[in-house]
């Protein structure tokens, strides 16, 4: 079942509910008040019978008209029954047809209401200087009973309405609130791979649904900016590694064209060699780059001390001139495997594109490590440093060095599983110094 149909299904079931308890309470209250109403008619009914009877010797003409048409004019359709208290057998006989026990032993206290079969009646002990009478008054509530069943039926009838204009106005509603997800789930089904700019358009009502189509469209760009990045890096990394194994193809079809001697097959075999160890290195860093963050922060992490590393780094070249301005021993939680590569990613880019000293500095700063590498070498331009840290991107005065451009972007995204954070300062053809800070 679709949203719309529960929607309206659900506010249509509680508005009968809630329609019929009203109905049930007002049905209840009503019947019990016209009930009421008749019992106190029969009261008024039974005292103006007695008094008719009895006080005819002990009033004047006047007052005996007025209870005489009040008389006439109060329950006419009511029956009497004027029973002589003093013949007990025959008032007993009588009384035994209409009252319990109960009810009689009350009568010469009380007046007693009662009922029989459809009829409804009063009984009145009344002391007279003629004598004692009991009086009984009994009718039918005709009247009241058509009123309460017509009543009902216009209760039922207008619960019967209620249900329709709420079914209606709850499917029109639902349809209403509903048609801008109609309008999302349209829109999402036409975007694919090749059309990932398409966006969905806001209602403009500043509500829930236009949170939701905000957020929709804050992922769609997420999603497209990952797409794009992995177009470009699969095509980068076919390119890539293209090449090395096309310069394996060609060494071989060289070497294979005549037989030559020991020293041609050795120098073409370190050729190979040096390929396919390119392709190695390059394979392991896109391995490692397509690996999650939360895998990678989930390996083996142990208490890495940094003045040991970077000597241990400093130790691979001699251009590394390593400085110490810490106190004593600096240590960070991370994985040294991994932390190794990534600062010795930026060491290599330091010797590579650099002929003078590579300065390496470990210091503190607000009590965090930070490390400095800096060397005077070609330089960035200033222009090009935001974009140093994306998959296989190399600056514009790095074509004649060899390289891929993985290195940066691989050792910024080691740092950063380890809350390291990359700074750049460089000046074309003069220096260019990494800030690497742990904090």
């Amino acid at each position: 079942m679709k949203i719309g149909s529960k929607i309206t299904l659900f506010y249509t079931s509680i508005t009968i509910g809630i329609n019929l308890l009203i109905i049930l309470a007002f049905y209840l209250f009503t019947s019990r008040y016209i009930n009421l109403l008749f019992d106190m008619n029969l009261c008024d009914k039974v005292y103006l019978t007695a008094q008719k009877h009895f006080e005819k010797d002990e009033l004047d003409m006047r007052s005996y008209n007025m209870i005489t048409d009040k008389y006439l004019s109060l329950l006419p359709q009511a029956n009497e029954i004027i029973l002589n208290a003093s013949d007990s057998a025959s008032a007993q006989k009588v009384l035994d047809r209409y009252l319990t026990s109960k009810q009689q032993h009350e009568l010469y206290h009380n007046m007693v209401l009662f009922s029989k079969d459809k009829l409804r009646g009063v009984a009145l002990y009344y002391p007279d200087n003629e004598g004692n009478f009991i009086v009984l008054v009994t009718a039918q509530n005709v009247y009241g009973q058509n009123l309460k069943k017509h009543i009902l039926y216009l209760s039922l009838g207008l619960l019967l309405f209620s249900v329709l204009i709420t079914f209606a106005v709850g499917r029109f509603y639902s349809e209403r609130i509903l048609s801008p997800l109609k309008h999302i789930l349209v829109n999402l089904k036409k975007i694919r791979g090749n059309n990932m700019e398409l966006r969905l358009t806001e209602t403009g009502n500043k509500d829930e649904l236009d949170d939701l189509i905000h957020s929709l469209n804050e992922m769609l760009d997420r999603l497209d900016r990952a797409f794009q990045s992995e177009k470009s890096f699969v095509s980068s990394a076919s390119h890539e590694m293209s090449n090395p194994l096309t310069a394996i193809q060609g060494e071989c079809e060289i070497t294979l064209m005549k037989e030559r001697d020991t020293h041609e097959y050795t120098d073409a075999l370190q050729r190979i060699y040096s390929e396919s160890k390119r392709m190695s290195l390059l394979i392991k860093h896109l391995l490692f780059l397509s690996r999650n963050g939360d895998d990678l922060s989930n390996d083996e992490l142990m208490l890495v001390k940094l003045n040991r590393m970077l000597i241990d780094l400093a130790n691979v070249d001699a251009r590394i001139v390593f400085t110490d301005r810490t106190s004593g021993p600096i240590s960070i939680m991370a994985n040294p495997h991994f932390l190794q590569i990534a600062i010795q990613n930026i060491l290599n880019n330091a010797i590579k594109y650099s002929e003078k000293q590579v300065d390496l500095v470990l210091k503190l700063v607000d009590g965090h490590p930070l490390i400095e590498i800096e060397d005077k070498g070609i330089g960035i331009p200033a222009k090009e440093i935001p974009l140093i840290f994306q998959s296989f991107y190399r600056a514009s005065n790095t074509h004649e060095y060899v390289g891929h451009g993985i290195g940066l972007a691989l050792s910024s995204k080691i740092l950063h599983i380890y809350h390291g954070r990359i700074t750049v300062d460089s000046q074309e053809n003069v220096y260019t110094r990494f800030n690497i800070y742990f904090g």
